[in-house]
């Protein structure tokens, strides 16, 4: 159902334990090749010497860091070795990072740009 173009690479990096689940928006993700995605991760979207960054954060702390391209339509990532692939569908970017995969809305303001 999601098949991706790009391949770049993203660092999976464990943070303390917070309450993350009430930060953020939430954003479908799908861990360890499971087939069913669901609303469990939490996105933050920060602007970092002019590059729009984003910052996914799974329900155990866990999160992955991607920067949008220059030409907008992959995500990269910010720092790490994990095989990531990604692709921009529409409203939405399409990630796969190892086993996980997410589904990450595009915001108006930010397709603009």
């Amino acid at each position: 159902m999601y098949c991706l173009g790009s391949v770049s690479f993203l660092a999976a990096c464990s943070a303390p334990q917070t309450d993350a689940q009430d930060d953020g928006e939430p954003v479908y993700c799908s861990f360890a090749g499971r087939a069913e995605f669901k609303p469990d991760c939490r996105l933050e979207r920060a602007v970092v010497d002019g590059a729009q960054v984003l910052i996914i954060r799974h329900p155990d702390g866990e999160f992955h860091r991607l920067q949008v391209n220059a030409d907008g339509q992959h995500l990269e990532a910010v720092d790490g070795a994990d095989h990531t692939q990604s692709a921009l569908k529409g409203d939405r970017y399409e990630v796969i990072l190892g086993g996980d995969r997410y589904v990450i809305p595009v915001k108006a303001d930010a397709k603009a740009k």
